[in-house]
């Protein structure tokens, strides 16, 4: 069985190959580090051909699923006047394409907040399950981002070009209700049911013909996520640009100061 190398990403696997992969930094919101991005993608390619794994699970400890990037650490960069590192943006890109690659059907539990990377690492999931207590947030906006963890491509394919453009660009928070509403969430659990919820969907997938779906799946990426690693190129470009802008510098000082950011294009 699959053994972490970091206690920040914890994995488990019940009697009917059902895994659970837990983001486990819950004093940071689970705010993505570069051993979480690194254990992901690897704890998804064991997934992907492990025989004993029938269905997977995503989810955050404590009270929310992942916060995206931890701005204290944007904060240290900036003071230092250093780029954000194009190795970062090809962690959690790897991370996000071994999700929608893994031949396993992979369901992400949103207990709490998804803002991000964090959120997008959900859409690139097959199956969302959230409650009332979800949020969903594009999370780049308000940090002067353009977005990475090929959450845009993941989105317009679930959603269409115009829903994921406004949720984007506008910066949108969606509550468990408006997500289920638009077919961004596959279910939406009664308040306090989440993980029942989440449990008899896995519990289905995993007595399902594992191989049969598998097979559904890469003919579904095939047809929608083909061209899914070309996204990285721009990532990798445009976020490290992003990082050096004055939007970005005051985004996250208008966050560690509790105030409204002035943004000037710049």
């Amino acid at each position: 069985m699959y053994t972490s190398s970091t206690e920040q990403l914890l994995f488990s696997l019940d009697e009917r190959g059902i895994a659970t992969i837990t983001i486990n930094r819950s004093e940071a919101m689970n705010a993505l580090t570069w051993e979480i991005e690194e254990e992901l993608s690897s704890v998804f390619r064991y997934c992907s051909f492990a025989d004993e794994v029938r269905a997977v699970v995503l989810t955050g400890a404590g009270k929310h699923f992942c916060a995206g990037g931890d701005i204290k650490k944007f904060k240290e960069r900036i003071d230092a006047g250093e780029a954000l590192p194009a190795t970062g943006i090809r962690y959690v890109a790897e991370a996000a394409r071994n999700i929608r690659r893994c031949r396993k059907p992979v369901i992400a539990m949103i207990n709490g907040a998804a803002s991000g990377a964090g959120s997008a690492l959900t859409f690139a999931c097959d199956f969302r399950v959230g409650d009332p207590r979800t949020k969903i947030s594009a999370g780049f906006t308000s940090m002067g981002f353009s977005g990475d963890t090929n959450g845009v491509y993941t989105l317009t394919r679930i959603l269409g070009a115009a829903r994921a453009t406004e949720f984007y660009m506008l910066g949108e928070t969606l509550t468990g209700e408006e997500a289920y509403r638009i077919g961004l969430l596959t279910r939406l659990a009664e308040e306090g049911k989440l993980a029942e919820e989440t449990e008899k969907l896995a519990a289905k997938l995993a007595a399902s013909p594992t191989r049969a779906l598998g097979y559904q799946k890469r003919m579904i990426n095939q047809t929608q996520y083909a061209d899914m690693e070309l996204i990285q190129e721009f990532e990798e470009s445009f976020m490290p640009a992003c990082s050096l802008s004055e939007d970005h510098a005051e985004a996250v000082n208008a966050f560690l100061e509790k105030r409204k950011p002035r943004f000037t294009g710049k």
